[in-house]
């Protein structure tokens, strides 16, 4: 039994009429007929009973347009799934750490849907910590992360840097402050993205090394919910400075640290022994060539000459 069939015969059960379902299928009302006594044939049952006015479904009828519909939603699943493989676009998933996009704004995705409309781009953003797991269970080929693999597997290429930076309820002593030290952060309740990222664990144990202890109230993916912290005076937050700037609240101050080195570097990397697609090889190089361009345009922001009780927009 076939899905035209199915559709003839659902047809022909609403319209309780040869001749109508035939309008409305626009064929004739002979190949209508020829389609009911096949199925009829097949299933050794009758499916309708002519009555004084209208065709009167059988209790087998009833028994097969329940089934029907069902059968026929399924081939409609199928189809969609036929027609997304065949599509036009080829879809590519680059991985990347939190906030690349965030970053390099909407302006890097409408370049590159310009320059390749039959590119689906597709970036997904984690952990470093899984996507450096996915790298090498090779799941995948390339990523977007913040620290270099020291091996001779991967080719890592520089992209650009952010500074870290605290932000700080103006109800906050530190607040006064133009600068602020590791010392200042002793016992300091603070919030930030967590161990799986690399930046923020290796500048939480260089802050235990040298005793420095401060106390973690929060470790969370979500840079809103550490400024959210800081608004509400429950932690110092602890994020990068385009997002911190980006956050349009009056109750903190952005702060600068005082050392050197409170920096986070982002590179693109690439398995040397894989046999990149044609589209990966196409966002690499646009990628490089679009940062490049833009860098003068993007955030970058010298804490050190800022009035951070000011607010400011980019």
């Amino acid at each position: 039994m076939s899905p035209r069939q199915l559709e003839h015969f659902l047809e022909i059960y609403n319209q309780r009429s040869i001749k109508k379902a035939a309008e409305k299928l626009i064929i004739s009302p002979q190949a209508v007929s020829k389609t009911i006594k096949e199925i009829e044939e097949e299933l050794q049952v009758e499916l309708f009973i002519r009555g004084k006015k209208a065709l009167e479904p059988t209790i087998e009828a009833e028994f097969l347009k329940n089934h029907a519909i069902k059968i026929l939603e399924e081939y409609e699943k199928i189809n969609c799934i036929k027609s997304f493989t065949q599509r036009e676009n080829k879809v590519l998933t680059i991985y990347s750490v939190d906030g690349f996009l965030q970053y390099v704004t909407i302006k890097f995705i409408e370049d590159f849907q310009k320059t390749f409309p039959e590119i689906l781009l597709n970036i997904i953003e984690i952990t470093e910590k899984d996507i450096v797991e996915k790298l090498e269970k090779r799941d995948i080929d390339t990523a977007i992360i913040t620290r270099s693999l020291d091996n001779e597997i991967f080719n890592c290429t520089y992209l650009y840097s952010n500074k870290n930076c605290l932000v700080i309820n103006k109800d906050n002593p530190l607040a006064k402050k133009s600068a602020i030290s590791q010392e200042d952060l002793d016992k300091q309740p603070i919030a930030g993205k967590g161990f799986a990222y690399s930046c923020y664990s290796s500048n939480i144990k260089k802050l235990f090394q040298r005793s420095i202890n401060p106390q973690i109230k929060l470790e969370t993916t979500d840079d809103s919910l550490i400024i959210k912290m800081a608004e509400h005076n429950l932690a110092i937050g602890i994020t990068l400075d385009y997002i911190a700037f980006s956050a349009n609240s009056e109750n903190v101050v952005i702060k600068p640290f005082k050392e050197e080195g409170q920096v986070r570097n982002v590179f693109w990397i690439e398995n040397n022994y894989a046999l990149l697609t044609k589209e990966e090889q196409e966002f690499r190089k646009f990628l490089f060539k679009w940062i490049e361009k833009h860098k003068s345009q993007l955030f970058n922001c010298d804490l050190e000459k800022r009035d951070s009780t000011k607010e400011y927009r980019f």
